[in-house]
């Protein structure tokens, strides 16, 4: 798989027809006691496609999927791929007005959903107006909606197991995949088949994934990379899935080596957990080789990847672009998020006016597809975002970043948690990392809350390890040892927990950019910092 190409043949339905030929009952799928094949795969994604045929889903139709990983979350996927439905994932911890807002913004007449999240969608029941059914897996009798019919996942399963013969195109949608929306409200990405299997591409191509791998899938399937990288990377290359419900750090490794997987993925958060973990005599031996990553620390890269034997991937995209920048397996660059795709994608860095920055000054990435359907397709019935956010032809991430003379690009922050304090652009992530090293930190936040005199101040949201204790005081004393002036914090709060969305790992900053009578605060309690101490001695007579 060296290039791709957009191409007719790049839709679902016809390339899990021809891995099933292929591979025959060569092992897709291994859910905890069940190992499926690729022949039996793409039978019941076959029997799950007609029985929302004979439900009266028709090609264009929305369904809305409210699962937690499990195989029949990928065959309700599949299947709708197959006759030109298009999915609607929703974060499983939603509930309330934003999963009401969710379901009804995607206009879906059906929702599949497991039992365990029956309860969220019960209470919002007479607000869902465009909803007809619900599909419980698995079904309990004593389950009942008001409001809309409902029926077995296992009446799906009770039909033909012959492909559905529903013309389905490379550009035809496949789904509208939901943004975070932590600064409003959430937008659907719209993914078509060919945008989705270009994503699976590049995951292979980054990761060098063959038939002989074996990818430990735990990231949630309502998720971008729980859906390109996680499952359809592996079926592209005939590789085979070890899919799990969530992550857990204290089993993480034991299952590593009882599934012999070889290739995983995650994000920052997840290695630091793991790195955080105690040390134990067997952290290199298992038989992970790869690890891809979005955002990997610098701080702690090579530490890691010496301790556990495994190489750290660093894979810079979003929902809308997806891999525009990343190393490889062959060209790891410290601290780097590798180089831009330049086969497929035309990438820059511009500042506030859409001017290119020069060789080393952070400016926003901004993306040209160079081949059509790799990029989404706009935002649902959202026109004028959709406009905005491809001003001046150029696709805007809203992500800073700079470059080094070789090409290697370095991420530094959404440019939405960049903290612009007395003329200065400071990195909310790079303040983490210092703070994230203290020896007694679990943890942390930074924001910018608002000041009359140098516009943002700089604020931290510290959660401590079990059983440690940390002044205010000694972390900002820590701060000014390592950091420049400008970034040390003013505003200091410790926590048990921080607000997080999605799988549990995304902080929603927008819940800590408030300053409160209980909020420490550096001026008032009067410290002063080593430049500000060494300016008094300088103006002394």
């Amino acid at each position: 798989m060296s290039h791709f190409k957009t191409s007719e043949k790049n839709v679902l339905g016809r390339i899990l027809d021809e891995k099933a030929e292929k591979n025959r009952d060569k092992t897709f799928l291994i859910f905890d006691d069940q190992e499926i094949s690729y022949r039996k795969l793409n039978e019941t994604v076959n029997r799950v496609a007609n029985g929302f045929l004979k439900m009266g889903v028709k090609k264009g139709d929305k369904v809305a999927i409210m699962m937690e990983n499990c195989p029949e979350y990928i065959y309700t996927w599949f299947a709708l791929s197959k006759i030109g439905a298009i999915e609607a994932p929703l974060n499983v911890f939603h509930k309330g007005d934003l999963l009401q807002y969710l379901i009804d913004y995607s206009d879906a007449k059906i929702l599949v959903l497991s039992e365990t999240f029956a309860p969220q969608v019960k209470e919002i029941e007479n607000d869902l107006p465009k909803v007809e059914k619900v599909v419980i897996h698995p079904f309990q009798s004593e389950q009942t909606f008001e409001s809309f019919s409902l029926e077995p996942y296992q009446k799906l399963l009770d039909n033909p197991a012959a492909s559905p013969q529903i013309p389905v195109k490379y550009n035809d949608l496949m789904a509208i995949l939901f943004t975070s929306g932590t600064t409003g409200p959430s937008k659907g990405v719209m993914v078509t088949h060919n945008q989705m299997l270009f994503q699976g591409f590049m995951y292979v191509h980054i990761s060098g994934c063959t038939p002989d791998d074996r990818m430990y899938h735990y990231l949630p399937l309502f998720h971008e990379a729980g859906q390109c990288g996680g499952t359809l990377a592996p079926l592209l290359a005939d590789a085979t899935i070890v899919l799990r419900k969530g992550f857990s750090a204290t089993r993480f490794w034991d299952e590593i080596r009882k599934y012999k997987a070889t290739l995983t993925g995650g994000f920052e958060p997840i290695l630091r957990i793991l790195y955080k973990m105690p040390r134990k005599p067997d952290d290199n031996k298992h038989s992970l080789r790869l690890f891809i990553c979005g955002h990997v620390p610098p701080d702690i890269q090579e530490e890691f990847q010496k301790r556990f034997n495994v190489k750290l991937i660093d894979s810079y995209g979003l929902t809308e672009t997806d891999c525009v920048i990343t190393t490889t397996y062959e060209d790891i660059k410290i601290g780097s998020c590798g180089k831009a795709h330049t086969k497929y994608f035309d990438v820059k860095l511009f500042d506030e006016d859409d001017n290119e920055v020069p060789i080393g000054k952070p400016g926003e990435i901004v993306v040209r597809p160079l081949i059509p359907y790799i990029i989404m397709d706009g935002y649902y019935k959202m026109p004028e975002k959709t406009l905005a956010a491809f001003r001046n032809l150029w696709f805007h991430t809203g992500d800073v970043a700079y470059k080094d003379a070789e090409g290697y690009y370095y991420f530094v922050d959404r440019k939405k948690d960049m903290v612009r304090r007395a003329g200065e652009n400071i990195s909310s992530k790079e303040v983490e990392r210092i703070i994230n090293s203290h020896p007694s930190v679990k943890e942390c936040a930074v924001v910018g809350v608002p000041d009359e005199i140098v516009g943002e101040e700089v604020k931290v949201v510290v959660v401590l390890k079990e059983g440690k204790k940390l002044e205010p005081e000694e972390l900002i004393k820590y701060c000014d040892e390592k950091m420049a002036y400008f970034m040390v914090p003013r505003y200091v709060e410790f926590s048990e927990n921080l607000p997080k969305e999605l799988d549990g790992h995304k902080v929603i900053k927008e819940r800590l950019k408030k300053v409160t009578p209980e909020t420490w605060d550096r001026k008032k309690a009067g410290i002063k910092l080593k430049r500000e101490l060494e300016k008094e001695k300088q103006q002394k007579p």
